[in-house]
């Protein structure tokens, strides 16, 4: 028995546009964004899976690429919960910040203590995250398909915690999916 996750990153938003860091939750998607998420619903009515559940970040670009992607898939929208445990790191110490590449660089490796320095959710917090959601799904929904609708930065930790950190301590060598990417994971 196994579960397999489609996991989508959400597609642009406008807070991918900005080199800050601020409360994105509410950032929608770009004209781009909604491109993306068509696609991403033209890529799932190509799968044809029947997802037993449908789990979405409550952020509104990730609401707006469900809701895009399910209606170009013909999918069952009554199947979707918001979930939390799905949201985007938290990057509240930095908020109204410049983000730097250096920075950005510290805070996606495991050996630094800059996300504790920046009151940003620790790379061990985040992942533990992702583990919990992925186990909670195992544990509720064996032997299924489930579609997700997340983040990037929760991309990351997700397929960290199903196939291990990387070797070089970076998250970020660990493959970001684009904006409107799909990745597929399969737990036993």
């Amino acid at each position: 028995m196994s579960v397999r996750f489609y996991f989508v990153r959400h597609g642009q938003s406008t807070a991918n546009l900005k080199n800050e860091y601020y409360n994105d939750r509410e950032a929608g998607l770009t004209d781009l964004g909604r491109i993306q998420a068509a696609k991403v619903g033209c890529d799932l009515k190509k799968l044809g899976k029947d997802f037993k559940i449908i789990f979405c970040s409550p952020y509104r670009r990730a609401v707006e690429t469900c809701k895009i992607a399910l209606e170009r898939a013909d999918l069952d929208c009554s199947l979707v919960i918001e979930d939390e445990q799905i949201t985007e790191r938290k990057f509240d110490g930095l908020i109204g910040k410049r983000a730097t590449k250096k920075q950005n660089r510290m805070l996606y490796y495991y050996g630094s203590d800059q996300a504790e320095k920046d009151g940003v959710e620790t790379l061990e917090a985040l992942e533990q995250r992702a583990r919990s959601f992925i186990n909670k799904v195992v544990q509720n929904y064996p032997d299924s398909d489930i579609l997700i609708f997340s983040h990037g930065a929760f991309g990351l930790a997700f397929r960290a915690a199903i196939e291990g950190r990387p070797e070089s301590g970076n998250l970020f060598d660990l493959n970001l999916l684009k904006n409107g990417e799909i990745a597929i994971f399969e737990v036993r």
